[in-house]
Formats: structure tokens, C-alpha cells, sequence
């Protein structure tokens, strides 16, 4: 390698592609590029799903199977014209014209609310105002301490 190519920076992407390739590759895709930018393509749909398999045709117009959450499968149903369009544009063709949804990954565990109070991890609430935020860190002996505190508004729990 010259001197002059050793110091040029590489696209992530390029980085990427090699890493997610043999894996991908694995599960029947062609293009690891899906797997990589799926959360640019599906946006808020991301969350609740993946590609599993890329079959492309000769003819044109492949099939993608996408692994959903169970109960997202109307939600699907109605972007389903969108994500072809979006997957389609970031291959640059008509690779999909079809796209299948099959409703098997578990169901993310929600979260259980808890009132501030009850959770010694939350954080505490920002104060009212800096005369009230200083009252609260006058039990703070360290002087930096207490000064990164006020920068960040940091109150203590009473």
C-alpha cells in the first residue's frame, strides 16, 4: 500500500457491508445492503421488524420475507406499498414486488410504569430555578463536584 492511501478514510458502509456480508449471506440474501440500511427503509416499522430472505427473479420483481411482531400484521399490511417503494430505491431497480410478512418474532416486553418515586434508579427533576438548584447542592461539599452538578441542573432527592 502507498503512503498517500494508508491515511484515507474509508466509508462506513464499506466497513460494514464486509462485516454483515457472510452472515447475511447465510440467510439467503444477496444484497447485505438491506440488512445494513433496514432502518432507513422501514423507519418507524423498523422496530417491530426484520428482513429474513431476498428472493430475486430473473423477470424482475423479487419477493422479501419480513419477520414481524405478532399483532403489527394490519399496521404491515398498510406500509407495505411504501417499503417496496423505499426498498426499490435504495437498490436503484425494481428488485421487489412483493413482500411478505410472517409473524414470528416475539413481542417486546413493555415497560412497566413506575412513579418517580418508587424507582431509586430515575433520575431526579431538573429545579424549579438556579436559586433553588443552589439551595439543593449546598450539601455537596466537593466545589467541582458542585459545579457540575448546577451545569447539568441536577437536583438531590429529599
Amino acid at each position: 500500500m502507498t503512503a498517500d492511501r494508508r491515511h484515507r478514510m474509508t466509508r462506513l458502509s464499506r466497513l460494514v457491508d464486509g462485516m454483515v456480508a457472510p452472515s447475511v449471506r447465510e440467510r439467503g440474501f444477496v444484497i447485505s445492503r438491506l440488512v445494513s440500511n433496514w432502518r432507513q427503509i422501514a423507519g418507524d416499522m423498523a422496530a417491530w421488524s426484520r428482513p429474513t430472505q431476498l428472493n430475486l427473479s430473473r423477470r424482475g420483481g423479487g419477493t422479501l420475507k419480513v419477520a414481524i411482531t405478532s399483532g403489527y400484521g394490519p399496521i404491515a399490511l398498510q406500509m407495505k406499498q411504501p417499503v417496496i417503494d423505499r426498498v426499490n430505491a435504495n437498490f436503484g431497480y425494481g428488485a421487489v414486488a412483493d413482500i411478505v410478512f410472517v409473524q414470528t418474532l416475539a413481542p417486546q416486553p413493555s415497560r412497566p410504569e413506575t412513579p418517580a418515586g418508587d424507582n431509586p434508579a430515575a433520575p431526579a427533576p431538573l429545579a424549579e430555578s438556579i436559586w433553588e438548584l443552589d439551595a439543593r447542592l449546598e450539601r455537596v461539599k466537593s466545589p467541582e463536584l458542585r459545579a457540575a452538578l448546577r451545569r447539568l441542573g441536577w437536583t438531590e432527592r429529599d
